[in-house]
């Protein structure tokens, strides 16, 4: 996906360089607007199907774009198909990078791979994109290369899909927790730790029974960022740094 946004910036944008008001005031307008969208989506709402639309649209837009004139119009469907599937794309990435953090002990680790796959992406793309530029055929040679690059992510998703399923499913952490889930569920009925607030603790067995916080937030009507700060506070107190650490202490104080 990465790679197709180094074709957008190094073939497609190139070639609507002649509307410069509108490439530089309108250009992030949908990937924003996408962002909005998602984030005020209902809970039920199933985000599987919102990802294969993206990539459905992001195929539209290199069609479109090599069908279409280097008019207005073409340019405001191309960049809407385009940079709204790319801010749906982001969002997954960063919340499935911001998802595993919670439970790996060396998060900046992950982080600097989620980041670093990224910008490789976009730097394989942009080197690409700037030898099919000056090609005779530079619109069938880019859209052809997006269009296999989106097959290839529609075989392999699935398999990443079932891949990240089953490591979560056999995760040490994750198994620990599921196996215990009764023993918990009868002893959160009493004060988790004895270093934490009787607000702190609620939070504590809300967010090992997998709530976001989010969730956490509207369970106990605060705001999202009062919770944070609990879980910030909860942290220092444990002397932890992590999800994860502390599943593995509520693990070891339940045996």
């Amino acid at each position: 996906m990465t790679v197709n946004s180094g074709l957008m910036y190094q073939v497609i944008n190139p070639d609507f360089e002649h509307f410069p008001m509108l490439t530089s005031w309108y250009w992030a307008v949908p990937y924003i607007a996408a962002i909005y969208i998602m984030k005020n989506l209902t809970d039920k709402t199933n985000r599987t199907y919102i990802l294969y639309v993206a990539i459905a649209m992001i195929g539209f837009s290199f069609i479109a774009f090599m069908i279409f004139d280097r008019s207005v119009l073409s340019y405001l469907l191309i960049d809407t198909l385009l940079l709204g599937a790319f801010g749906v794309y982001d969002l997954f990435w960063w919340s499935i990078i911001g998802e595993i953090l919670d439970y790996t002990e060396n998060p900046s680790k992950i982080l600097g791979i989620g980041l670093s796959a990224n910008v490789f992406g976009v730097l394989i793309g942009g080197i690409i994109g700037s030898a099919i530029y000056n090609t005779d055929n530079s619109k069938l040679n880019s859209s052809v290369l997006a269009l296999v690059i989106l097959f290839i992510i529609l075989i392999i998703l699935p398999i990443l899909h079932n891949q990240l399923s089953r490591l979560l499913k056999n995760h040490s952490y994750l198994t620990s927790v599921q196996e215990r889930e009764k023993d918990f569920n009868a002893y959160e009925k009493y004060k988790i730790f004895n270093e934490l607030t009787e607000r702190e603790n609620e939070i504590v067995g809300l967010l090992l029974n997998g709530r976001t916080y989010k969730m956490i937030a509207e369970e106990l009507y605060l705001s999202e960022n009062t919770v944070k700060t609990h879980i910030k506070n909860i942290y220092s107190k444990l002397h932890i740094k992590s999800k994860s650490e502390l599943i593995k202490m509520l693990s070891d104080k339940i045996i």
